[in-house]
């Protein structure tokens, strides 16, 4: 009887902390302070079968590929700086395929850390802590220059990590993903992207996550 491998992480019958449109996300079994990401395995089977999907190297990776060298290029840039992006630690081997490994940003409670959506929602708005924490954060991304493929209240958590905080933290859908590089390439217009994609999750947030009327 072959014996398990024992440098693939066993996932597959653990719970995940959350699933994402074409992510799953768990806690690493062996070090409670990271969390490993991968790949739905639904999504792989469909998603990336389809041309112009398959031309990709990396295949239904690419997206692990594009986080790594962004942090990497962030943190080449500015040494000295704590981008307000997840520190990422490398790949693995897991049963459910490879795995991307972040450092875990978390809570009062030691947990994976809320999301702006449940933050917005607990605290019924907007609150003046949360808007200077925003600001921070805007403030931090255009510093460190971080290249912003998607951002949204759900890939946007408020919490500590080794670096310090709280404060709000992108851990997912940063790097360039256009196939010109046109914000590596200038930095006036990865500001204006970063602005306005912040612009519009903050937009969306309001219209996904309507607040019950006061009283």
């Amino acid at each position: 009887m072959r014996m398990p491998d024992p440098a693939i992480l066993r996932l597959r019958d653990a719970k995940p902390i959350a699933v994402g449109q074409h992510r799953a996300i768990y806690a690493h079994p062996r070090d409670a302070t990271l969390l490993v990401k991968v790949i739905r395995e639904d999504v792989a089977k469909t998603r990336w079968q389809r041309w112009p999907k398959r031309l990709q190297r990396a295949l239904h990776y690419t997206g692990f590929v594009r986080e790594l060298k962004e942090y990497i290029a962030v943190r080449a840039r500015h040494p000295q700086a704590d981008p307000p992006i997840s520190r990422m630690l490398g790949v693995v081997d897991t049963d459910l395929g490879l795995g991307l490994v972040s450092e875990m940003v978390a809570g009062p409670d030691g947990h994976a850390a809320p999301t702006l959506a449940a933050l917005y929602e607990r605290e019924r708005g907007f609150q003046p802590w949360i808007e200077q924490a925003l600001e921070t954060l805007l403030r931090d991304l255009l510093a460190s220059e971080v290249i912003l493929g998607d951002l949204h209240p759900w890939n946007i958590v408020h919490g500590s990590d080794s670096r310090g905080g709280p404060r709000l933290v992108v851990v997912d859908g940063f790097g360039e993903k256009h196939l010109l590089p046109i914000r590596s390439m200038s930095r006036a217009l990865n500001r204006g992207n970063t602005e306005r994609l912040f612009r519009r999750m903050r937009g969306n947030l309001v219209k996904w996550l309507p607040l019950p009327p006061k009283g």
